[in-house]
């Protein structure tokens, strides 16, 4: 039954490298709904390094219009694309144009278990409830940061070299920058998605860090949720010895986030299993947009036009993106469970192959997932 609610709109945008390649079946999911009239389905618009090399930018008037007018962008990938020199044009300022155009402020990265853990039923929107996760189904690790502000703040935070003076890279965090991750965090945990928060800084050293340390805690003893506190390099070693539970918070500042996410993903199996969502949890910045959804894995440019790699993080990236709103939030969980099975089952695709065993390729994959989803979202259509 349809869930009560205006049509979503949602923008794809392939990007750059093997973007187009492990959107494809994805995509196939979102055409399926959007035939059903569950949401609108517009692209695919132009962005980054191949816009640039096709049309002399990378984020092209029309592809601006079209997320402006949507409420949602789902990407693929950006990084660097055969054929466009990095000395012509650095394909990371356009997603970072896209998250400074729309506040995408908070990042929310789910990683899952190369053996067919799952990635949780209500994984979205962290600030609303959407009831507990279902009895035996798998949780995944959730690393929670912040994407505008701290490491990542905005060019005037930058002082340049040319390599005869100091370089500086300035680093604030306010206050409320930090109380807002924290009450998302402690929703994650009343919702059911986690059961603990830990909370990795480094207050030994910094005083961003030590403002983080004193906020985290006390908005976490408010809430009554339990928090723990831990050094980066302890957080970093934890989960590369497997010492951390599923289903965990991980709130840390972006950097170190953006570290701790591949360091977990690689830990899991591969990076391919770690779905990102840039999202503004408040009112849009501009236009109805508030979030991009996309694989963290990057372009692979050594890797395009092979189909040879994985589309999970695609596949997370789409549940993630259904989950955020709540008329689509009952579509999300049967893509994580298909994917769950495909990973379960095999065959795998070469980076989760085991020794021995023929891999198959992004499309012959993407395949086994649609097959198990489809039937699921038809119920639900």
């Amino acid at each position: 039954m349809r869930v009560a609610g205006r049509v979503r709109r949602i923008a794809v945008l392939p990007g750059d490298g093997v973007g187009a390649e492990v959107m494809a079946g994805p995509v196939e999911l979102l055409e399926a709904i959007a035939a059903a009239g569950r949401i609108e389905l517009t692209g695919p618009w132009p962005v980054g390094a191949s816009a640039f090399g096709n049309l002399g930018t990378g984020l092209p008037e029309p592809t601006l219009a079209a997320c402006d007018a949507s409420d949602a962008m789902f990407f693929g990938a950006a990084g660097e694309h055969p054929g466009v020199s990095l000395d012509d044009y650095r394909p990371e300022h356009s997603i970072i144009g896209l998250r400074q155009r729309y506040d995408l402020r908070v990042s929310i990265r789910t990683i899952v278990r190369a053996d067919g853990g799952r990635a949780g039923e209500n994984r979205g929107r962290p600030h609303e409830d959407r009831g507990q996760t279902r009895s035996g189904q798998g949780r995944p690790l959730i690393v929670l940061r912040n994407l505008l502000g701290g490491a990542y703040g905005a060019a005037g935070t930058r002082t340049e070299s040319d390599g005869s003076q100091a370089a500086c890279d300035e680093v604030i965090l306010t206050p409320d920058q930090i109380t807002e991750l924290a009450e998302m965090a402690c929703d994650l945990v009343e919702q059911g998605l986690a059961s603990q928060i830990v909370s990795a800084d480094k207050a030994n050293l910094m005083a961003t860090s030590r403002l983080w340390r004193s906020i985290t805690g006390r908005v976490a003893g408010a809430r009554g949720v339990p928090l723990r506190h831990t050094y980066i390099d302890r957080m970093a070693f934890e989960l590369a010895h497997d010492d951390v539970t599923a289903d965990t918070v991980v709130l840390t500042e972006g950097i170190f986030g953006d570290m701790l996410s591949d360091l977990a993903a690689g830990r899991a199996g591969s990076i391919a299993l770690c779905g990102s969502a840039s999202v503004n949890p408040g009112r849009p910045e501009q236009g109805n947009c508030v979030g991009l959804f996309e694989p963290v894995h990057g372009s692979a440019p050594r890797h395009a036009g092979k189909g040879r790699v994985n589309p999970s993080g695609a596949y997370l990236a789409l549940a993630a993106l259904l989950e955020w709103f709540e008329e689509t939030a009952d579509l999300g969980p049967p893509v994580t469970e298909a994917l769950s099975e495909a990973l379960h089952a095999g065959p795998l695709t070469y980076d989760l192959v085991p020794a021995g065993s023929e891999p198959v390729g992004t499309d012959a994959f993407a395949a086994a997932v649609n097959a198990r989803a489809l039937p699921r979202l038809k119920k639900l259509l």
